[in-house]
């Protein structure tokens, strides 16, 4: 059994390019990959090639290329930036350099489901050091613990392989304390949303209305880590979106819980990127609401311009 610890407190930690290692693992957890590659190779005596990588995204934007710069900076200038579609992917497939990944996230270890995936990724990191990957008993162990990954195995593989057996999943007990709060903006950064939702509505007398909302989503597997942040954040509400999907929403849309509780946490724990971008807009839509000047038209008319030019209404040159 495989313990996941939650270091709530704030200990001294060495902070580089004022990144958090607590920030690292938050995004991370929300917008990383720990990936296990498998590609043909005539040069190969099992006609196979197996390599690991960590990655991380970002929507391509100048912000969030400086955040993964950042990013790479904490990890020791280690792997490469490149662009893929409309993402950044930030990769490191090095074994030798990913023994820095690999060190990190053993110190400040992950909070979701991922971590079932970080410590299998860690066992064929182990077995290609050994050359195991290089025999027919270690490629077949590989495929098995490869097939319980999100993407499984191709049909190709599972065609030359048709015997392969998924491994059974690491046990780890998940902790249910309160969270480190760098980990909760490096998760936020990753899945959160702050928006100012302007809506049409008759019964209000300017025709219009803006409900601020800060939301984080994520799948139902992770219920409990949702509960640990509305624990730690001290107000948020767990709203089930839609019946056929299978996730769940941290809801805050209360004026009180969101100038006195998100917007503050959120100036002490620093955001980056476009993400950052987007807070500092929201948090000037709250100040509008608070004043009641989203009861005018003037303020009405503020509110309409920060909303749409937030998240992906955001224009970049």
């Amino acid at each position: 059994m495989v313990e996941n610890k939650n270091y709530l407190n704030i200990k001294k930690v060495n902070i580089k390019n004022n990144l958090h290692p607590w920030f690292i693992t938050g995004y991370s957890d929300g917008e990383s990959s720990f990936s296990i590659r498998l590609r043909s190779s005539p040069r190969s005596r099992l006609g196979i090639h197996i390599s690991i990588v960590y990655s991380i995204g970002a929507e391509i934007n100048s912000e969030n290329k400086k955040l993964l710069k950042s990013v790479k900076y904490y990890f020791e200038e280690k792997g490469s930036i490149s662009k893929c579609g409309n993402m950044y992917s930030y990769e490191v497939s090095s074994i030798k350099k990913l023994k820095i990944i690999r060190k990190h996230f053993e110190n400040f270890p992950l909070q979701t489901t991922k971590m079932f995936y970080f410590q299998l990724w860690c066992q064929v990191m182990d077995m290609i050091e050994n050359k195991d990957h290089l025999k027919k008993e270690g490629v077949l162990k590989i495929l098995s613990i490869k097939s319980v990954f999100p993407k499984g195995l191709s049909k190709v593989v599972i065609k030359s392989y048709p015997d392969i057996v998924p491994c059974s999943k690491p046990t780890i007990e998940f902790c249910r304390k309160e969270i480190n709060p760098y980990w909760i903006t490096g998760f936020v950064q990753a899945d959160g949303t702050f928006g100012l939702n302007w809506t049409k509505q008759k019964r209000m007398v300017l025709g219009y209305t803006c409900q601020p909302q800060f939301r984080i989503t994520q799948h139902k597997r992770d219920l409990i880590l949702l509960k640990r942040i509305i624990k730690t954040l001290g107000c948020g509400n767990l709203v089930k979106p839609s019946i056929s999907r299978n996730e769940y929403n941290i809801s805050v849309g209360n004026i009180k819980d969101l100038s006195e509780i998100i917007i503050p946490f959120f100036k002490k724990y620093s955001l980056y990127g476009a993400k950052l971008l987007d807070f500092n807009d929201f948090f000037k839509g709250i100040c509008i609401i608070k004043k009641k000047e989203h009861l005018t038209i003037k303020g009405l008319k503020q509110l309409k311009i920060l909303a749409y030019h937030m998240n992906t209404y955001r224009k970049w040159k």
